[in-house]
């Protein structure tokens, strides 16, 4: 079926848009495509812009720990090695206390006997060895030691010399004695020899006297005047005289050697005397040694008997409050806390950031306890840092300690109260300066790195 020409005019005019529909329909097309080329420039802007900054903005880094204000010498511990019964306490928490002054004495009753009994030990050992000097070079008189003989009042030192000037005295005497003894055998020998040289002489001239009647009686037998009876008698008296002399000068010098053998006798006393002094002598320096270091260990017991600050500060925690009780070998007393050493800051690095930290690095320190609007930033230098990690068992964690060196607490806190040890901080340990994109990518970068090793 065919339409007419004017059928089809008409439908066709009913169809077609009329020209402001059309114009309409453009503008409203132009209106979204510049809406959607505005925001799209205006977030590629702020994409570059951000992207820009980004890479061009560095920020500070940090590792940020944990610390605590303490002492640059740190708290010290007053304890006592051997431990001991308390007699007086002279301090209580909060005095403040100088270096060397009493905390705290234990009863030295024990400490102090056994140090008088050595003392006398020793007292005696060196009056021993004055005496022995002495003999050994055969001095009549001992010389009393300075500081012993100012304590010859005292009568138990009293009692200590004489013994030891009494015992010196029979000593010397007795050996003068048995060289007395030899003197005097040595006095009668010399009176025998005298005998012994008159018979000696007197021999002698009846020997002479025998010689000459023989000469002449040999002479009267010559000429026969004279008998052989006569002869041989003269000959035989001769004979004996002859004899006779010789024993007299043989007992002359038997007397004589026994004479030598006495002097030598003499000087062997002499020589076995001072030998054995001697001896006895280095046996006695032997135990004043021994003495002198047990004298000095009593007096370090008697001197731990009285507890005495090791510096200035104030006493905190005191743990002995009872006269009487006993305080165990190593058991703390209390602790010293200095007031004049600077305060420093032990600050807990975290192990995974530890590689961050070195030696000088700059630290932003904040003090928790101070008001943030009053107090501001302190600043300060790593000065310290562990070689090992520290564990801590009660909080079953382990960190590296550094040690933070404030540098200009006058200046940051001279608005707040002062620094007092215990405080807890803050700390900003600077590192070197990274961009934001970074800081950005850097887990981005880790993760991927991860995972091509995986």
């Amino acid at each position: 079926m065919s339409l007419a020409p004017t059928q089809t005019a008409d439908l066709t005019r009913s169809h077609a848009p009329t020209l402001p529909a059309l114009q309409r329909s453009s503008m409203r097309g132009d209106g979204v495509r510049w809406t959607i080329g505005s925001g799209l420039v205006v977030v590629a802007a702020l994409v570059g812009g951000i992207g820009i900054w980004a890479g061009t903005t560095s920020l500070a880094g940090a590792v940020i720990a944990s610390g605590t204000v303490v002492v640059e010498s740190n708290v010290k511990k007053v304890q006592e090695q051997t431990g001991g019964t308390v007699r007086e306490i002279l301090v209580r928490n909060g005095d403040k206390v100088t270096a060397g002054q009493v905390l705290v004495r234990f009863d030295d009753t024990v400490a102090r006997a056994n140090l008088g009994i050595i003392g006398q030990q020793l007292d005696r050992a060196r009056l021993q060895m004055t005496r022995l000097e002495a003999e050994t070079i055969g001095r009549d008189e001992m010389i009393i030691p300075d500081d012993l003989s100012a304590r010859a009042s005292d009568p138990a030192m009293a009692i200590l010399i004489a013994g030891e000037n009494a015992l010196h005295r029979s000593n010397m005497t007795l050996l003068e004695s048995q060289k007395a003894q030899l003197g005097t055998r040595n006095d009668q020998y010399r009176e025998q020899i005298e005998g012994l040289k008159a018979q000696r002489d007197a021999a002698l001239e009846a020997l002479d006297l025998a010689t000459n009647d023989l000469v002449i009686i040999q002479d009267l037998y010559a000429k026969r005047f004279a008998s052989l009876d006569r002869l041989t008698a003269l000959k035989t008296q001769t004979i004996q005289q002859k004899g006779e002399a010789g024993r007299l000068l043989a007992a002359i010098a038997e007397v004589e050697g026994r004479i030598s053998e006495n002097a030598l006798a003499s000087i062997q006393l002499d020589n076995d005397f001072r030998k054995s002094a001697n001896a006895d002598l280095r046996e006695a320096e032997g135990k004043e040694a021994e003495l002198v270091e047990r004298k000095q260990v009593a007096m370090d017991q008697l001197d731990h008997m009285t507890i005495k600050a090791p510096q200035s500060g104030v006493v905190q925690e005191l743990a002995i409050h009872t006269v009487g009780g006993v305080v165990a070998s190593g058991e703390t007393m209390m602790l010293i806390v200095p007031q004049t050493d600077d305060l420093v800051i032990d600050a807990q690095v975290p192990p995974l950031r530890i590689d961050d930290v070195s030696l000088g690095q700059a630290v932003v320190i904040r003090f928790s306890a101070f008001d943030r609007n009053t107090t501001p930033e302190c600043h300060g230098t790593v000065d310290r840092i562990s070689p090992d990690l520290v564990k801590d068992t009660a909080n079953r964690t382990a960190y590296y300690e550094a040690r933070i060196n404030i540098t200009d607490e006058a200046v940051c806190l001279k608005t707040a109260t002062r620094l007092i040890p215990g405080m807890p901080a803050e700390l900003h340990i600077q590192t070197g300066d990274r961009t934001v994109w970074s800081y950005l990518m850097k887990p981005i970068t880790d993760q991927l790195s991860r995972a091509f090793r995986e």
